[in-house]
């Protein structure tokens, strides 16, 4: 499942590599990967009955609010000042992935179950910097200009569809099964599940 998921995003990524428009699905991505992996941190925090890594979760927002203005910078810099730029946008994505396993070696609880769904929601998570690597193009093609596939959406709304099922399935602890509903992904905007009346998730 992991790897289809990983085909799926990386897909969405490649059809918008060209363009400018890749810092937009970029950004989708890291909208919906960022809150899961503080999510994750959520659960554990209630199986183990401890308030929630703070620190960590704000460092996850943080690295992911760099990787979308180095993103937006390296779309809009100049070819001379493109390298530095990339190498500033590798790093910051490299600090996440760092988060991820940050996330992964405090993602320990006593109860089997929980522990299953986080392992599963942790693996699932990791996926996606493979998805946000391949939607970064090379230093020299970053402003080039092409038109972007509506597959994007499809790979995000995939995603959110995956977390949500293993998410939202019961581990009999009471505490977790009770938290995990307020969890969820939301593939539309809060607008958007408003003026729809929740029709639209």
């Amino acid at each position: 499942m992991r790897k289809s998921l990983v085909f799926a995003l990386s897909l969405a990524m490649f059809c918008t590599a060209c363009s400018t428009a890749w810092v937009s699905t970029l950004d989708s991505i890291l909208s919906a990967a960022a809150p899961a992996l503080i999510n994750i941190l959520q659960i554990v925090a209630v199986a183990n009955g401890q308030p929630m890594n703070v620190n960590l979760a704000a460092k996850i927002s943080t690295d992911a609010t760099d990787i979308k203005t180095l993103a937006s910078d390296f779309a809009e810099t100049s070819s001379a000042s493109a390298p530095g730029v990339c190498q500033q946008l590798q790093a910051a994505v490299s600090a996440y992935q760092s988060d991820q396993q940050l996330v992964l070696q405090v993602a320990q609880v006593s109860d089997s179950n929980t522990q299953t769904k986080i392992t599963l929601l942790v693996d699932l998570v990791a996926g996606t910097v493979s998805a946000i690597t391949a939607a970064i193009p090379s230093c020299q093609n970053a402003a080039v200009s092409n038109s972007i596939s509506s597959s994007s959406a499809h790979g995000v709304s995939t995603f959110a569809n995956r977390y949500n099922s293993i998410l939202l399935a019961r581990t009999g602890n009471a505490a977790v099964d009770a938290e995990t509903p307020k969890l969820r992904l939301h593939r539309h905007s809060k607008l958007t599940r408003s003026v729809t009346f929740g029709l639209l998730q």
